[in-house]
């Protein structure tokens, strides 16, 4: 039989490939989604409500849903990192774009903030962001549904932060606070990182992929490990091959158009196994630049007890997990280093009290110290902008394999000066606004751990020092796309999924448009 010939294959289903396939397919454009993971239902899979004692050993063994196959570092299956995020959703603001530009530190973007906020907008209405109309100059307002209250430890920390001239402000969540449709609002469980069983957190395979589906130009290949982008001797990529993770069987999937979507160092790693004669580094590396300006997150930590708190009654207040939220308050002051850090917190799941085995006692007096303290306990954790640096890259491990033959990626990250200095900062800020708020500190974090992901494929205009252009296609292919938080040039210390889902949208319409033209 003849072979399927797709508009456009997508490697990978989470916020990016998701937004992305989802709307190519409702403009008419045919679609096959990859994905090396397996169907996930939201309203079965997740064990999301089971206490300790409900599990062996009364320990929680995994956030994961029971489903074989979603067990991988990046949570393989359709919908991706999604099903498990805790759904904050920040617009970027120009400063953000325009780093180097600005504040003389970071990479500048292609693009600027009035290229990407009809997209963001447009995934507001389409996936449901709750918030508050802040008004503030560094994080952009957008269309919000009703935002969720303050809890009572957040209007303590918001006091105390009030008086050293802090503001907090509410969450901006990927959650919907109202109903719509087949999604009701969130009823608070607290269980949001996972998984949610009835949708009310976005994820995208049941809010986006599966009513585009219904178009019937979405085609779904899930289980299956994309090993190589394929490329033809004219330069032009043709489509994947992949390894059944249940099989081991091999396959492909062709396509006019590729997009690589996998998840940062995940689609680094694909394009550097995709080696060919053209390009005998990795695919679309004629720069030498693919993996590197590795940019994650960093992140500390102060775990503490609201003593106004300690000896009350305990609430089921776990809410949406985080409700509250420190913006970027560094910008306009006084400071010996580039970019700033945002603060995250109050997201602790309590059905893990791993904090109780820092209070002293045996016997009784352990148990009631441990009661007391519970309606108390606060988790404050600030994120920090990383700069690019040399030291910093992915690469593929040439000696370790993973089950199906893959080379695993490897992350180098190396704390430059300025990022060592964010870090003292936020954690100094941190444990002074905690302070102020009343709290007993319990621990605090004295060095940076990753998070978010970023960088790897950086976009930008010169061929010679990035991978995709402003409309993230590869500089060396021209029917080649990354969509994710590789092509991130900075990251700012904001959560990156809304720009990454913002940046897709704009990708789609892009793809769009030169097929309708027969460019590709």
């Amino acid at each position: 039989m003849p072979r399927k010939t797709y508009d456009v294959v997508v490697v990978g289903s989470g916020a990016a490939g998701g937004t992305l396939s989802a709307r190519l397919a409702r403009k008419g454009v045919t679609v096959a989604v990859v994905e090396g993971g397996p169907r996930v239902n939201t309203s079965t899979d997740f064990n999301t409500h089971a206490l300790p004692f409900e599990f062996a050993n009364r320990h929680i063994p995994t956030m994961r849903p029971g489903k074989e196959g979603f067990d991988t570092e990046r949570s393989r299956g359709l919908g991706g990192k999604t099903m498990l995020w805790n759904a904050v959703a920040f617009r970027f603001s120009q400063r953000d774009f325009k780093g180097r530009s600005i504040d003389g530190a970071g990479e500048d973007w292609p693009i600027n903030y009035s290229d990407l906020e009809p997209y963001y907008a447009s995934i507001e209405r389409e996936i449901g962001v709750c918030g508050n109309l802040d008004h503030l100059k560094d994080l952009p307002d957008g269309i919000f549904l009703p935002p969720v209250p303050f809890k009572c430890s957040d209007v303590i920390v918001a006091r105390g932060a009030a008086k050293l001239g802090v503001k907090v402000i509410h969450v901006r969540k990927a959650t919907r606070t109202t109903p719509a449709g087949a999604r009701p609002a969130c009823h608070y469980c607290g269980n949001c990182m996972a998984g949610c069983d009835v949708v009310a957190k976005y994820n995208s395979y049941d809010v986006h992929m599966a009513p585009a589906a219904r178009t019937g130009n979405l085609d779904f290949f899930p289980d299956s490990v994309v090993r190589e982008v394929v490329v033809s001797k004219e330069n032009r990529v043709t489509g994947v091959r992949y390894v059944n993770r249940t099989t081991l069987a091999e396959g492909e999937v062709h396509g006019r158009v590729v997009v690589v979507a996998c998840a940062c160092v995940q689609s680094v790693a694909l394009l550097l196994m995709s080696k060919s004669r053209l390009y005998p580094t990795g695919l679309a590396n004629s720069s030498g630049h693919l993996g590197k300006h590795f940019i994650p997150h960093f992140t500390g930590g102060v775990e503490c007890f609201l003593t106004s708190l300690i000896g009350k009654a305990p609430v089921n207040d776990e809410g949406f997990l985080d409700h509250a939220y420190v913006p970027s308050f560094m910008h306009e002051r006084k400071r010996d280093y580039a970019r700033s850090f945002g603060i995250q917190f109050n997201y602790q799941n309590r059905r893990s009290v791993g904090w109780a085995r820092s209070i002293k006692g045996m016997g009784k007096a352990y148990k009631e110290a441990v009661k007391e303290r519970y309606p108390a306990f606060l988790t404050f954790s600030p994120y920090g902008e990383m700069l690019p640096n040399p030291e910093s890259y992915i690469d593929l491990d040439p000696e370790k394999k993973d089950k199906f033959g893959l080379p695993l990626a490897r992350r180098h990250v190396k704390w430059g000066e300025n990022d060592r200095k964010i870090f003292e900062d936020m954690t100094r800020w941190s444990v002074e606004i905690l302070r102020s708020a009343g709290a007993e500190i319990l621990s605090v974090s004295h060095e940076p751990r990753t998070n978010h992901e970023l960088g790897g494929c950086r976009m930008g205009s010169d061929p010679r020092t990035s991978i995709v252009n402003s409309d993230c296609r590869t500089h060396d292919v021209e029917n080649l796309y990354v969509v994710d938080g590789s092509v991130f040039p900075s990251a700012s210390e904001k959560n990156p999924t809304h720009t990454i889902m913002g940046l897709a949208a704009r990708a789609a319409d892009h793809i769009a448009d030169r097929l309708k033209r027969r460019e590709v």
